[in-house]
């Protein structure tokens, strides 16, 4: 029988406890001069472009260029930073301008996985696309700082903040190639790493994601009636959509920004998981389709009062107070010891999750490889805020407790 185990917790035989962490203290950690130093990083200034090159000669594949790889690598860097499983998904596609039919290759998704530690754990995918338009596709070279690095920062300041945390449920972050090019990336993702064959097993199982969001375009917040305020597409039309309402709710219940469900649109990567039959929808600022450096030389961050950092970092906390509550966040237990001398015993209580099993351990003595020894497993099936273990006191002079998540299949 296989186990896996998160979140250790040491302490000295005295009264006493460790401060929890707690649901605001994790959406507090992302802020906006995080937010900006990722946005910053992917290369968003003026004459800045991360797309592909433009031979109109069609027996000539288009490649990326400009800063493309430059923010590709960026990405897969700060992926491994915070500790994900981190790898480039490449790809190639054709695509037609014209009556001209061009080949693009060397695209790469980069792709990072949190592993859930739950038996049987459902998927949750965030994703953005990291490529901007280009002039083989557009006049002007456009360095795409709203169009998409402020979802790709979204979702690396979400990979940064929630990485450092236990989930019951897996979570992917992706950066997408090609979007702008028909939603490339996305759909290679989709059809290459998703399944309806029950007898595929290393692929994901479609039935298997509990939910996929598209972070696109987040920092264009105007003054205004629509200051502060966001859309939320759906693949499926319904507000209804489990996706859609949980996203709204965690928005409207942990940012000070106003939710319009905008009903469905097809234009950004979470249109191919929809058309596979996940539950999928799209985050994108209110005044997208005001925008007046969309696909533009001046979606830059050089263009003055356009970027809005505090803006984009509210819905991104949004995002993240969504993937807490769905993927099923462990925050870490506070841990306090309660001596009860006259009848030599002791107490161990922590602040408990519902439905989580905590193992209770003990050590002697601390060492570069400490023995610990087993005292008890304590299954929070009631749903109690705090839950606790009590055992003899007799003989000990100096003993170390550790509180663990136990998971087993």
């Amino acid at each position: 029988m296989k186990s896996r185990f998160g979140f250790i917790f040491l302490y000295l035989l005295v009264a006493g406890s460790v401060k929890s962490v707690t649901f605001e203290q994790v959406l507090d950690s992302i802020t906006p001069s995080s937010y900006e130093y990722m946005h910053t990083n992917l290369f968003v200034g003026d004459g800045m472009n991360r797309g592909f090159t433009g031979d109109l000669d069609g027996s000539i594949p288009r490649v990326p260029a400009y800063q493309h790889d430059d923010a590709r690598d960026f990405i897969f860097n700060q992926f491994q930073e915070f500790g994900l499983d981190t790898s480039l998904d490449p790809f190639w596609f054709t695509r037609s301008y014209g009556a001209t039919t061009y080949i693009y290759t060397n695209c790469n998704n980069v792709v990072a996985i949190q592993p859930g530690l739950a038996t049987n754990a459902q998927w949750f995918i965030v994703g953005a696309h990291y490529d901007s338009v280009d002039p083989g596709q557009f006049s002007e070279l456009s360095p795409g700082a709203d169009d998409n690095a402020s979802g790709v920062a979204a979702v690396l300041e979400l990979a940064r903040t929630l990485g450092a945390y236990h989930f019951r449920h897996n979570i992917i972050y992706i950066a997408f190639d090609a979007e702008e090019k028909g939603l490339q990336g996305a759909w290679h993702f989709v059809d290459t790493h998703t399944t309806n064959d029950p007898l595929l097993t290393n692929v994901i199982q479609r039935a298997d994601v509990g939910g996929v969001l598209s972070l696109d375009m987040l920092a264009y917040n105007p003054p205004g009636p629509n200051q502060d305020r966001v859309r939320i597409y759906g693949g499926n039309s319904s507000s209804n959509a489990p996706v859609q309402a949980a996203l709204r709710e965690a928005l409207l219940a942990w940012t000070p920004i106003d939710v319009v469900h905008s009903g469905s649109i097809a234009a950004s990567d979470h249109h191919p998981f929809h058309a596979r039959g996940m539950d999928a929808c799209l985050l994108i600022e209110y005044n997208v389709w005001s925008n007046p450096h969309y696909h533009r030389t001046t979606d830059s961050v050089d263009t003055p009062d356009y970027i809005d950092y505090v803006y984009a970092t509210e819905l991104t906390r949004g995002v993240a107070a969504y993937l807490m509550y769905e993927a099923g966040i462990l925050l870490p237990p506070t841990l306090s010891i309660v001596v009860d001398d006259p009848q030599d015993r002791i107490q161990l209580r922590w602040t408990a999750q519902s439905n989580a099993t905590y193992r209770i351990d003990y050590a002697d003595e601390l060492q570069l490889i400490t023995t610990w020894h087993p005292l008890g497993v304590v299954t929070n099936d009631a749903g109690a805020a705090i839950v606790e273990w009590e055992g003899p006191r007799s003989g000990i002079n100096q003993r170390f407790y550790r509180v663990e998540y136990l998971y087993e299949p």
